[in-house]
């Protein structure tokens, strides 16, 4: 068969941990051949340079099941940045990187917006 590169889609997962500083991202690849994937994510401040997201910042976990993967990114929200997150999937037929970011606003923002 021949290889196929995955299709790589970005979401705000819905969750609790928003209540203690936390967000949730959801990164879908499906579509691929052969099946194995692995995530790994960059992040944006406002206006900044694309930075890597060192693999202890927040908990990840994959779900698989046949024709795709899902990885959910939980992240500490930082106290006043707000970051822009973006998916990339490594793939026997190369990386490719959401098409979309996430954003994940600051703790002071949302602090403000609950008043």
């Amino acid at each position: 068969k021949q290889v196929v590169k995955p299709v790589v889609s970005v979401y705000p997962a819905a969750s609790r941990a928003h209540l203690e500083g936390k967000s949730s991202l959801l990164c879908l690849a499906s579509a691929m051949f052969p099946p194995l994937v692995q995530f790994f994510w960059k992040r944006r401040k406002e206006n900044g340079p694309l930075e890597d997201l060192p693999p202890a910042e927040g908990e990840q976990l994959e779900l698989r099941e046949s024709g795709r993967t899902a990885a959910i990114r939980v992240i500490d929200r930082d106290a006043l940045h707000t970051y822009k997150y973006r998916c990339y999937v490594q793939h026997e037929g190369g990386t490719v990187e959401a098409q979309t970011d996430q954003e994940v606003p600051a703790q002071v923002d949302l602090q403000q917006a609950d008043c």
